[in-house]
């Protein structure tokens, strides 16, 4: 999970190498986790916990039970205690929301006090799920249907990328004491009814419902950014290419991988109609039933004229030493491994890669992948013309030829 955490935090860009943070720490095997994490990936480490004075005796607990832990672990600890109750009832909100208040409000004061370069919180995926589920249940629009971002301001939560078994389980393999909060069993509280909903749910299934909050962030702040004229995000460049994508069949896998590789050239991918690569920077959609259409291919044969004044080959014509031409032709594409010999009127015609020959014609990917080769039908390896570019030297007309072919490409 250690790789997890530090891959997801590298991508997100949420920390700085050897950021000082504050890790807002229950004592709940989620927080314990965090705490730990953020230790052993070399982060300058301060813990913040709150005593809300909820839970009678269990509050006095979970108190003693993170002054210990930080102790035996050598990490500095700050704790505030929080009349909740009090402060609910003279802001008129709810329990919950007050501690909330309370709770991000000392945060902030500790980071600014203590210069601390964010306020680390162990949200997971499951509260992304049971977040998503609260705001469906009372009704949202696109920003409530995209949760909690893995960076708000000072926030981040590194832990989004992982389930809760991940957490249980990897809390159980390096044997870390934690704590358990009674209330959670409770299902009057809303969060924990909707929890227990989700107890039922594979990790795949919370994985999806996390992903798509995180593809909602993408599409609220696309749509933000395409409605004030601003700037798009970097993190919204995959979300826009799969909407552009879309209609040809790609899916959101394939249009992440596509904004992976648009550094590179000739990457491609496919869809039953439809072939995308990447050309220096530059993403191309081309049919396959436009590509993989052949041309018309006529042909003509008659005795060579005296003193017959030759043309030079065009994009769709050109003349060939008829008794050299197999009987049966075929057209296709270039494939990996294509040679052929290229014309050659003074000396010895040399073999040459097709690849290197579109690479010295200044080819793009997209004049490769579609130019045709005429070839020998029974041996399709064996290139006769590169249409539109170069005939292949042993078909070319000689002072020997007495039968001329005419090729014409419609």
């Amino acid at each position: 999970m250690l790789a997890t955490v530090r891959t997801y935090i590298e991508a997100h860009h949420l920390l700085e190498p050897d950021s000082r943070v504050v890790v807002a720490l229950s004592g709940g095997v989620d927080s314990v986790c965090l705490l730990h994490l953020l230790c052993d990936l070399g982060y300058v480490v301060t813990a913040a916990h709150c005593n809300f004075h909820l839970r009678e005796s269990e509050s006095e607990r979970d108190e003693a039970f993170v002054r210990n832990l930080c102790n035996d672990i050598h990490i500095p600890l700050f704790v505030r205690s929080f009349d909740t109750s009090g402060y609910a009832a003279e802001q008129g909100i709810s329990v919950e929301m007050a501690a909330r208040e309370q709770r991000y409000a000392w945060f902030e004061q500790l980071r600014q006090q203590h210069e601390l370069g964010a306020i680390c919180v162990a949200h997971h995926m499951n509260d992304q799920a049971e977040t998503l589920l609260l705001n469906l249940k009372r009704g949202t629009g696109l920003r409530g249907l995209a949760g909690m971002k893995p960076k708000n301001g000072f926030i981040v939560r590194p832990l989004l990328c992982v389930t809760r078994r991940q957490i249980e389980a990897y809390a159980a393999e390096q044997h870390y004491p934690f704590v358990t909060d009674s209330t959670n069993a409770n299902t009057t509280i809303r969060r924990n009814a909707v929890r227990a909903i989700l107890a039922a749910a594979s990790d795949t299934e919370i994985r999806h419902m996390a992903l798509t909050a995180e593809r909602m962030q993408q599409y609220d702040a696309l749509l933000a950014a395409l409605l004030h004229g601003e700037t798009l995000p970097a993190d919204t460049e995959p979300t826009l290419l799969y909407e552009l994508l879309r209609p040809y069949g790609f899916n959101g896998s394939q249009a992440a991988d596509m904004q992976a590789a648009l550094t590179t050239s000739g990457k491609r991918f496919e869809t039953e109609h439809f072939t995308a690569y990447t050309d220096h920077g530059e993403l191309r959609v081309q049919s396959k039933k436009l590509r993989d259409t052949a041309p018309t291919l006529v042909r003509a044969r008659r005795a060579i004229k005296t003193k017959e004044c030759l043309p030079a080959a065009t994009d769709d014509y050109a003349l060939f030493d008829a008794d050299t031409l197999p009987d049966r032709l075929m057209l296709r594409h270039w494939q990996d491994g294509d040679y052929f010999f290229p014309i050659c009127n003074h000396g010895r015609a040399r073999k040459k890669k097709l690849q290197d020959f579109f690479s010295d014609q200044k080819m793009s990917i997209r004049e490769k992948n579609t130019t045709w080769l005429l070839c020998n039908a029974d041996k399709p390896e064996e290139i006769i013309w590169v249409i539109g570019h170069r005939i292949s030297d042993p078909y070319k007309i000689t002072d020997k030829t007495q039968q001329v072919a005419e090729l014409q490409i419609e």
